[in-house]
C-alpha cells in the first residue's frame, strides 16, 4: 500500500482532457485548421509548381512530387487535404462524403488522378490540360476550407 501511495504522489492526478472529436464544432475545427493548414498550404505550393515543370517537360520533378512523403508532397498533401475537408462537420453523424468541402476535395483529386494517368501514358499535353482543370478545382476546395486561392497562398509563404 505504501508503494501505491508513493506512485500516486509521484504522478499527481490531473483531469482527463479530450479533444471532443468531430462533435466539438468550432473548437475541433480550429484545432484541425491549426494542424492541417500549413501542410495543405505546402501541398498547394508543391502542386502549383508542377505547372511550370510540365510546361518545361521536367517530368522528374513531377514524379518527385508524387513519390515523396515529405510535407508538401502529394502523399502528405492528399492526407492533410482530406482531413482538413473532413473537419468541416457540424456534427458527428454527418457522413464525410456529404460535406461540401469533402466533395470539392474529391473533385480536385479526381483531376489530379487524370493528370497522373496522362503522365503514365507520356501525354504531356493531356497532363497539362488536367493540371489546369485540377488547379481550378483546387481553388474551389480552398474556398470551402476557408483558405485563400492557391496563387495567394504562394505569395503568403
Amino acid at each position: 500500500s505504501s508503494l501505491v501511495l508513493a506512485t500516486i504522489g509521484a504522478f499527481p492526478l490531473e483531469p482527463a482532457v479530450a479533444s471532443g472529436g468531430a462533435t466539438a464544432g468550432g473548437v475541433y475545427l480550429l484545432s484541425a485548421k491549426q494542424r492541417y493548414n500549413d501542410r495543405v498550404s505546402k501541398g498547394v505550393a508543391g502542386f502549383l509548381a508542377l505547372g511550370a515543370a510540365l510546361e518545361n517537360g521536367d517530368i522528374d520533378s513531377v514524379r518527385a512530387f508524387f513519390a515523396s512523403e515529405e510535407v508538401g508532397s502529394w502523399k502528405d498533401f492528399s492526407a492533410a487535404g482530406y482531413l482538413l475537408a473532413n473537419a468541416f462537420r457540424r456534427n458527428s453523424s454527418t457522413a464525410p462524403d456529404t460535406l461540401p468541402s469533402v466533395k470539392k476535395w474529391k473533385a480536385y483529386t479526381a483531376e489530379v488522378e487524370n493528370m497522373t494517368k496522362a503522365l503514365k501514358k507520356k501525354d504531356t499535353k493531356k497532363a497539362l490540360d488536367s493540371y489546369a482543370v485540377a488547379s481550378l478545382a483546387l481553388d474551389e476546395y480552398l474556398e470551402k476550407v476557408e483558405l485563400p486561392p492557391g496563387k495567394d497562398l504562394l505569395v503568403a509563404s
